[in-house]
């Protein structure tokens, strides 16, 4: 049964939003969220304010962690998040296919005769290239794999899918030109 928040306990949670934070930030301050409401509408009495300071303090050193290791370059070990930005480098096939697409719309004529047909069309890609994309599922194999949406240089995207995390060619990294 919930318990009736003193005033001194309410004002303790306003502490834990993490709304304010950046995405990879809100993610470690989640769960001291969750955690202290729950410390909160269970418990009472003055332990649970000082039980509450301290996990605030907990979570403000975890949080400074994590935006630590974000300038450092670390890239985190969590899976992304449906909707997250990574960075995918094309394979020859990936090049081969966007490439491919990219002339027959030239060579059907709607460039040039401006019909009103949305085509391919954009800067040549070659393997290597690296792109953002934004990862549209995330599939839990042996390995984490994404669904992810390419983002070229021009009016298409890329549609890649099943790929594992890593820095050679057919793979996305969280790493800027990985």
């Amino acid at each position: 049964m919930p318990v009736e928040l003193h005033p001194a306990t309410a004002r303790m949670l306003a502490n834990f939003r993490y709304d304010h934070l950046p995405e990879h930030l809100q993610e470690v301050s989640k769960p001291f969220h969750a955690l202290a409401h729950q410390l909160a509408e269970t418990l009472s009495g003055p332990e649970v304010t000082k039980a509450l300071d301290s996990l605030w303090e907990a979570k403000n050193w975890a949080v400074l962690a994590a935006s630590t290791a974000a300038l450092e370059g670390v890239v985190s070990t969590a899976p992304p998040a449906p909707g997250e930005t990574v960075h995918y480098r094309l394979t020859t096939a990936d090049a081969d296919a966007v490439n491919k697409r990219r002339q027959d719309f030239h060579a059907s004529g709607s460039a040039s005769e401006r019909t009103g047909f949305v085509g391919h069309f954009g800067n040549r890609v070659e393997e290597g290239d690296t792109f953002p994309a934004v990862v549209v599922r995330v599939w839990h194999e042996s390995t984490v794999t994404c669904n992810l949406q390419v983002l070229l240089d021009g009016t298409d995207v890329y549609w890649a899918t099943s790929r594992a995390e890593g820095d050679e060619a057919g793979k996305w990294s969280r790493k800027a030109g990985a």
